[in-house]
């Protein structure tokens, strides 16, 4: 896949940092040099200065190369943010994740890049030549250039999808600004998963002091998961303060049809039980499991070279696997009690609030699938 490139070039088009720093703000700028150290600029990041200062907003797609859907609802929404550049407050920043494996179509190559960014993991690749060695080296430069460059509070918002069918979730460290910003896209809360996985970037990223959250948006092939991931987006857009609520229309419909695809589930779970897997392990799911779907201790879930595998304790299954690659068999979630109190809201309004701006700009409330047409089968 290629990079996300500048409008009107083509994707080619290679300028300086001198060059790029000198741009007027409002357009939108590779801003990153490549590996090597040269003066050549980052085709798969996207960044789009507002005309004010203000916050920053990161958004990654593709950390994983078998979940483009982030990727291509990133590409639109930067789009179409480039044009509202000069009603915005702030940046927002583009960045495909592991750039060769999502041209392979495959999680990772070498190693999983959403496990690596821990001190003594980094250290250990520092100098190696992986494929993934080299992307975290380019997005180790991105975070460095959005430390140097934001011109106020960073939020940053990292798009997945699961190799099974069901529910959207968002996750983040359990701290009060980051469940605040994660719920505002109205889908369930998985609270716990840094205590069961180590190295992940949005983990990395607490020591920033940024704003983070993490959607998963659906499953890899679906065609609705690129509609979630760009309604979240609009959603992170409006929370994080870059575009005025008159200014971005999309963040309430987005809210809607978010809330119809997640209705009937809790709204906040904490991650109970992580089922770790390896290649030897021959792990399977069995066959249609879903996020979200109830199970008892004792229920059997998949199998591997030593036989049925059961989940250990009652809750809801979540990211059963079935891909070829990846260190988590299942995770159970438990519903946590006496959260989520009070009225669904977006980015400061209410539902009802968001409800009325869709019907007065003569939208129609749908569901994700609705917005995305019909699965393509072949």
């Amino acid at each position: 896949m290629g990079g996300m490139g500048r409008p009107g070039t083509g994707g080619g088009a290679e300028a300086s940092e001198e060059a790029v720093g000198g741009e007027r703000r409002g357009q939108v700028k590779r801003a990153v040099p490549e590996a090597g150290g040269g003066a050549e600029a980052d085709a798969a990041v996207r960044w789009i200065e507002g005309a004010s200062d203000g916050p920053l907003l990161l958004c990654v797609g593709g950390l994983h190369g078998n979940e483009p859907a982030g990727v291509r609802a990133l590409e639109e929404v930067a789009g179409r943010l480039a044009g509202q550049s000069g009603k915005m407050a702030g940046d927002f920043v583009a960045a495909v994740g592991n750039i060769a494996a999502l041209e392979a179509g495959r999680r990772f190559l070498a190693y999983d890049l959403n496990r690596v960014w821990t001190r003594s993991r980094l250290a250990a690749r520092r100098g190696r030549s992986a494929p993934e060695d080299r992307e975290t080296a380019r997005l180790a430069r991105l975070l460095k250039q959005v430390q140097e460059r934001r011109r106020g509070p960073v939020y940053v918002l990292d798009i997945h999808t699961t190799s099974s069918g069901g529910g959207a979730f968002t996750t983040t460290a359990g701290l009060p600004a980051n469940r605040r910003f994660a719920q505002v896209i109205p889908v369930p809360l998985v609270l716990g998963l840094g205590k069961h996985v180590e190295g992940t970037l949005i983990t990395h990223l607490d020591q920033f002091g940024w704003t983070t959250a993490v959607f998963e948006c659906g499953q890899h092939e679906e065609a609705a998961a690129r509609a979630r991931a760009a309604a979240a987006v609009w959603l992170a857009v409006r929370a994080a303060g870059l575009l005025r609520e008159e200014d971005v229309p999309e963040a309430a419909r987005g809210f809607l049809t978010l809330q119809a695809d997640g209705r009937g589930l809790p709204p906040v779970m904490e991650m109970t039980h992580r089922h770790a897997v390896t290649e030897s392990d021959a792990y399977q799911s069995r066959p249609g499991l879903r996020n979200f779907q109830p199970v008892r201790a004792g229920d059997i879930v998949g199998n591997d070279r030593r036989g049925d595998v059961a989940a250990p304790v009652d809750g809801r299954l979540l990211m059963p696997l079935y891909q070829e690659q990846g260190e988590d068999g299942f995770f159970v979630v438990e519903v946590k009690e006496g959260e989520g109190g009070g009225a669904p809201r977006v980015a400061g309004a209410a539902v009802e609030t968001a409800r009325a701006m869709v019907e007065a700009a003569g939208g129609v409330v749908e569901t994700a699938e609705a917005v995305a047409g019909p699965r393509k089968t072949d």
